[in-house]
């Protein structure tokens, strides 16, 4: 008896021995998980930081940032591109995610913003605000300027008219000084489609995105539809995609109407699709920017809103009237390197080439008027060589069948007196060689 009462203790000894070891195996596997998640966490934060305070170590109105404080910028628009699960690092990783996007850009520009015609420090003559706002240049860019947008208040470009049934949304973003340690969790930035009844009111109908600028972890971003005298709530959604780093980087949103259906983009990748979030009975009116959560030295930055109607038909348009020419396929300010935005109408364009063979297509590049005569003739001409190179080394169209010349500023559609109409000048043309 003994015998037997000494291998019991014994079998229970060493039962709670093993018990003992696997419970402290998983206490040691849930802190290094921790610890690891942890240290990701703060690798990414450096990492924004670092960036951030390389980048924009200079948020103007001081002197440090722009060449040119009281005019214009030179040709073009520039994107801050970063990326999304996992942000691009190259320009073939950006290239690639956009031609292998479904996005498509509106084709005739109803409103185009870059803040050319607007002085540094001021608030921008073509938007409205309920606060305050003001126009800044970042050291990386000191050419392109930025409008900061203030906590909790709303912003409001001027359209020249009710968007149409078919309308797509397009403009650049950033974070200014949005870290961990110094951001609350309930931070937002919100974009929304209202009815225009009355200024700087979402209005009784609207559709909204809500993007989360918050780094530590991933927070989801928002898709809501509302028609208070009509059918009530048409969408409601979330998504848990990763915009952390696309986020401080600067990222490409895009929006897209089409009858009933909404579907907004981050870089190239659709993050919503609501088939049934517009009730089209009516129109919307305004387009509207909302910021929450954000301290006073931290700021939401937006620039090139680009708003366009029709989409394009490269196919129809080249080869039955001879010609097709567009302004979505841009490029960064001052340059000849095309935007990663610029690749999905470049992969249309392509395949319309593609499936006409025999015929060779000249491409010619246009400018707006800034800068000099000269500059914009180079500026021209490597343009039109960038898109050449572009659809012969991402697309495979046959080189022989191109040709590539620049036209500079001397060949304007409208005057140059505008934000807007510089844009509709600043174009890339296909004609049937």
């Amino acid at each position: 008896m003994k015998q037997k009462h000494i291998f019991i203790t014994m079998g229970l000894s060493l039962l709670f021995l093993v018990a003992g070891t696997v419970s402290a195996d998983a206490q040691i596997l849930k802190k290094l998980k921790k610890k690891a998640e942890n240290t990701a966490t703060r690798k990414l934060e450096d990492k924004t930081q670092k960036e951030t305070e390389k980048v924009m170590d200079t948020i103007l109105g001081n002197d440090g940032g722009s060449s040119n404080p009281g005019g214009g910028t030179p040709n073009g628009s520039t994107s801050g591109s970063g990326g999304n699960d996992a942000p691009p690092t190259s320009e073939t990783e950006e290239i690639s995610m956009y031609s292998s996007s479904d996005w498509v850009p509106g084709e005739d520009i109803i409103l185009f913003d870059d803040f050319a015609n607007d002085p540094v420090g001021d608030f921008p003559q073509l938007w409205n605000t309920k606060g305050s706002g003001e126009l800044v240049t970042l050291s990386d860019n000191p050419k392109q300027k930025w409008l900061k947008l203030y906590n909790d208040t709303w912003y409001e470009p001027d359209l020249p008219k009710d968007l149409p049934k078919d309308f797509t949304v397009e403009f650049d973003v950033r974070t200014f000084n949005i870290m961990t340690k110094n951001t609350s969790q309930t931070a937002g930035f919100w974009v929304y489609l209202g009815d225009g009844e009355k200024a700087l009111k979402i209005g009784r109908r609207y559709v909204s995105s809500y993007f989360s600028p918050f780094p530590d972890w991933v927070k989801e971003q928002f898709l809501k539809s509302i028609d208070h005298e009509g059918d009530g709530e048409l969408a409601m959604g979330k998504t848990n995609k990763d915009i952390r780093e696309a986020f401080q980087k600067g990222m490409h949103v895009a929006i897209s109407v089409k009858g009933k259906r909404y579907r907004a983009y981050i870089n190239g990748e659709k993050i919503f699709d609501a088939p049934r979030a517009v009730n089209d009975n009516e129109n919307f009116g305004s387009i509207l920017f909302d910021t929450y959560g954000l301290k006073d030295d931290q700021a939401i930055l937006i620039t090139n809103l680009r708003v366009a109607e029709g989409l394009p038909e490269p196919r129809q348009k080249l080869f039955k009237t001879g010609s097709y020419t567009t302004t979505a396929i841009t490029f960064d300010v001052d340059s000849d390197k095309l935007k990663p935005e610029a690749f999905s109408i470049l992969k249309e364009i392509a395949e319309a080439i593609k499936a006409e063979p025999g015929k060779n297509i000249l491409i010619t590049g246009h400018t707006d008027s800034d800068g000099s005569d000269a500059h914009n003739m180079d500026l021209s001409m490597r343009r039109a060589t960038a898109v050449k190179n572009a659809l012969v080394e991402k697309f495979n169209v046959d080189a022989s069948r191109l040709s590539a010349e620049g036209k500079g500023e001397s060949a304007p559609i409208v005057s140059n007196d505008s934000a807007i109409n510089k844009a509709k000048n600043r174009r890339t043309e296909f004609t049937i060689n």
